[in-house]
């Protein structure tokens, strides 16, 4: 890999933030959950459940966000996408809902697991 590759992967890579981390600055962020709603059956209390496109016309640039989804692989590929869009303060919950669960924070069920 070249060093312009490199410099240019770490421009469009989101921050990650454990659960801990997460949970420590949580009253500061807007949580976004990105999970497929099909199978969405859990997220973190006071997520909103927004697509990209309603990210993009309504939230400050500026506006701290925490993406999530239930294991934070969809997360990083939305938080790349809205930071090539200009938004500077994009994370990632690390490991996604599952960590946060793990971690032994609260979680809503959205509907029962099948």
């Amino acid at each position: 890999m070249t060093a312009q590759l490199i410099n240019d992967q770490r421009k469009i890579s989101p921050i990650l933030l454990t659960p801990d981390e997460a949970k420590s600055k949580h009253i500061n962020l807007l949580v976004v959950d990105v999970q497929n709603p099909r199978f969405m059956t859990r997220m973190m209390p006071k997520a909103q459940r927004l697509n990209i496109d309603v990210l993009l016309g309504n939230i400050p640039k500026n506006k701290p966000i925490l993406i999530t989804c239930l294991t934070g692989q969809r997360s990083v590929s939305v938080a790349q996408q809205l930071i090539q869009r200009g938004y500077c303060k994009v994370y990632v919950l690390k490991g996604g809902l599952l960590a946060w669960q793990r971690a032994g924070y609260l979680v809503w069920l959205t509907k029962l697991p099948a």
